[in-house]
């Protein structure tokens, strides 16, 4: 008995590690440089969310992009006129909003 109850402790610790928040990089707004110029942070997700990132772009050339904990996840590109809407997200580690 003493086993399985040790075998049910260890598969519990894996399941309860799967459930802990992610890490996600929190920015509003990254310039074309790559520079945060605004709320540069880490944020925790909560139940429902996943790392997040919009990046915004005309052609090849990034206007800017964000980065955050996001319950707004689309994972799709949207193109209107010579704008494109890249959102992007992930929920496989800690971090993985990354530019």
């Amino acid at each position: 008995m003493g086993k399985h109850f040790l075998l049910f402790l260890l598969g519990l610790s894996f399941v309860v590690g799967f459930l802990q928040a992610l890490t996600c990089w929190d920015c509003d707004m990254l310039n074309s440089d790559g520079i945060c110029e605004k709320g540069y942070s880490t944020c925790k997700s909560k139940d429902d969310q996943e790392c997040g990132k919009l990046v915004v772009s005309t052609g090849d050339k990034i206007l800017y992009w964000m980065q955050d904990c996001s319950s707004m996840c689309l994972n799709k590109t949207f193109t209107h006129s010579h704008l494109t809407l890249n959102f992007t997200c992930c929920h496989d580690q800690s971090l993985c909003n990354e530019f």
